[in-house]
């Protein structure tokens, strides 16, 4: 074979390697645009995934914390509640509303059987039977030697900035709980019994609770009768 041929031959096969490899560069490439691609997409999905599985999470939790729906709650306070008990025909009402639209908690405290002197009321944390501590202030009266009395005691809003005690610097939503877990009871004192002169606990009631009032036989006060003389 004469030389020149064997140079064609030669070169033909290195432009044939070149060719080679340069397919080969080629296609790996496109081999990894695929794979740099797919990571991409693999990323945006996770991304997007995560990002829903956060507004899950944000609804879920908001869904947790979601307002307290409206409702009423209820108490009837008596003598054979208080701590220690007290005999007396005396007797009062409390009946909260809770609106949530307005997120406004009313309450209107009526003593139905008449009671002497009454000179203060509050809503204290605590179960039946237990001294607790004063959360919110109903009423207090301007003349403590009121004399005896029945009707509407006080009414009005609860404010949250008026919580005390345990619940101080607490919300109405915090207040609603410690009702409906049977932790709150509301008390009236009066000069013979600065505290729970009568008593009750409050429980979730239908609507707004009440009790029928009754006149004391005779127009003699029992509970003054029953109450250590001023």
């Amino acid at each position: 074979m004469q030389p020149e041929m064997r140079n064609d031959l030669a070169e033909q096969e290195r432009a044939r390697r070149r060719q080679l490899r340069a397919q080969q560069v080629q296609r790996r490439r496109v081999a990894f645009g695929i794979v740099l691609l797919g990571l991409i997409v693999l990323i945006i999905a996770l991304v997007i995934g995560l990002s829903g599985d956060d507004e899950v999470a944000v609804s879920t939790t908001e869904t947790t914390t979601a307002a307290v729906p409206s409702g009423s709650y209820t108490a009837t306070l008596v003598g054979a509640e208080s701590v220690p008990p007290v005999e007396t025909v005396a007797k009062g009402t409390l009946d909260l509303v809770y609106d949530a639209d307005d997120e406004k908690l009313t309450f209107t405290l009526r003593i139905v059987n008449k009671l002497t002197n009454p000179s203060v009321a509050a809503i204290y944390q605590g179960t039946p039977g237990v001294e607790g501590d004063a959360v919110y202030t109903l009423y207090v009266a301007d003349d403590p030697n009121i004399g005896t009395y029945q009707g509407v005691l006080a009414e009005g809003t609860i404010v949250a900035m008026d919580l005390i005690g345990p619940l101080q610097d607490g919300t109405i939503e915090d207040l609603l709980e410690l009702i409906e877990d049977g932790e709150a009871y509301v008390s009236v004192g009066n000069k013979s019994h600065p505290v729970d002169a009568i008593r009750g606990q409050i429980e979730l009631g239908e609507g707004s609770g009440t009790v029928e009032t009754t006149e004391p036989d005779g127009e003699t006060d029992v509970t003054e009768s029953s109450e250590a003389t001023d």
